[in-house]
């Protein structure tokens, strides 16, 4: 039986190598169309990196110990809220000058209203979830691993049959951390026990793969079981988690130990790792506002693949700027200090 850890004592790398990867996987799910992102196989690697995000949230909370602890208010405003308030006002009026229509005014049909930046629920997921896995702690001394996993596996399909019988709308449905739910107990595991890779969790995951194939290449309806009606979410459910954490993680993991001779290029990764969130957040502002410039200069070459490959590439590199930008004002902090 082998078990995937990582270090809950100290820095780790590996959990920035996995983030860097899941932060390129945010950028492609925004300038890839969803038939392009389905043709690659997309669902089982890069539909992947919110889950793995939320698995690192509950991971790092759980290492410092299981207990209830009030998460403190002004670290999450400074870390998260802030910068997330300063970039969506920066996109507002940046949006305000370009989308703008004397006839209309505020209410012109291309201004920011409807363009709110792709991901932006991720704050309010992430904000909920900060407060919600400490609620958790007591529950999860309780009780045993094969009893944890029944009583979220039952949760979850009670949150799905919910979701099902009410209709929840899309608007409630992204902003709202129930469906992301089991993976507080993956990230509970992660931090104080591992992953255990055994027969029992292998086989769950080969059996979550037809899952991802069933909700993503399909139009299968398994309602009430699954909510499948929203089909905008089709990685949101437990019984993907359990491939996404038992196979696709160690898989992350094996290939950062591919990497080490690579250093410069693991160094890289590591580096946009590190400024994930930054990043995350420049994509918003990107998506939202510029890229649509990037399309109509790009819309004069004749080759719609070329156009689409140069596309991805420029919007890759243009959302990971900020790295240069946070390095280098983290050295300028660091020699000033």
């Amino acid at each position: 039986m082998e078990r995937i850890e990582f270090n809950n004592t100290g820095y780790d790398p590996q959990i920035d190598y996995i983030k860097g990867f899941c932060i390129l996987f945010v950028i492609w799910t925004h300038c890839f169309y969803r038939e392009e992102l389905s043709f690659i196989l997309f669902p089982y690697w890069g539909d992947t990196a919110v889950p793995i995000f939320l698995i690192i949230q509950s991971f790092h909370y759980y290492k410092k110990g299981v207990d209830f602890r009030i998460p403190s208010f002004l670290k999450l405003w400074k870390r998260i809220l802030l910068p997330f308030i300063i970039m969506v006002a920066l996109m507002f009026i940046t949006q305000y000058f370009i989308y703008y229509d004397v006839t209309n005014g505020l209410f012109s049909p291309s201004l920011y209203w409807d363009r709110r930046g792709p991901g932006s629920y991720y704050i309010v997921v992430y904000l909920e979830l900060a407060f919600i896995i400490p609620v958790f702690a007591p529950l999860l001394k309780k009780f045993s691993d094969k009893w944890l996993f029944v009583i979220f596996i039952f949760l979850s399909q009670i949150i799905e049959f919910i979701t099902c019988i009410t209709h929840c709308p899309d608007n409630i449905y992204r902003i709202t951390f129930f469906r992301y739910t089991f993976l507080i107990l993956l990230g509970y595991l992660l931090a104080t026990k591992g992953l255990k890779l055994n027969k029992y969790t292998i086989c769950m995951g080969i059996i979550s793969i037809i899952f991802i194939y069933l909700f993503c290449y399909t139009n299968t309806n398994l309602e009430p079981f699954f909510c499948t009606s929203l089909v905008i979410w089709p990685l949101c459910h437990w019984v993907c988690y359990i491939y996404i954490a038992y196979l696709f993680l160690p898989f992350l993991k094996y290939t950062f130990y591919k990497l080490t001779t690579f250093n410069a290029f693991l160094t890289y990764i590591e580096d946009i790792g590190k400024y994930s969130y930054e990043i995350f957040l420049f994509q918003i502002f990107y998506y939202a506002t510029i890229c649509i410039y990037v399309k109509r200069v790009l819309s004069v070459i004749d080759n719609h693949l070329t156009q689409r490959l140069l596309y991805i590439i420029i919007s890759t590199f243009v959302c990971i700027l900020p790295i240069a930008y946070k390095k280098r004002n983290d050295k300028y902090n660091k020699y000033e200090k």
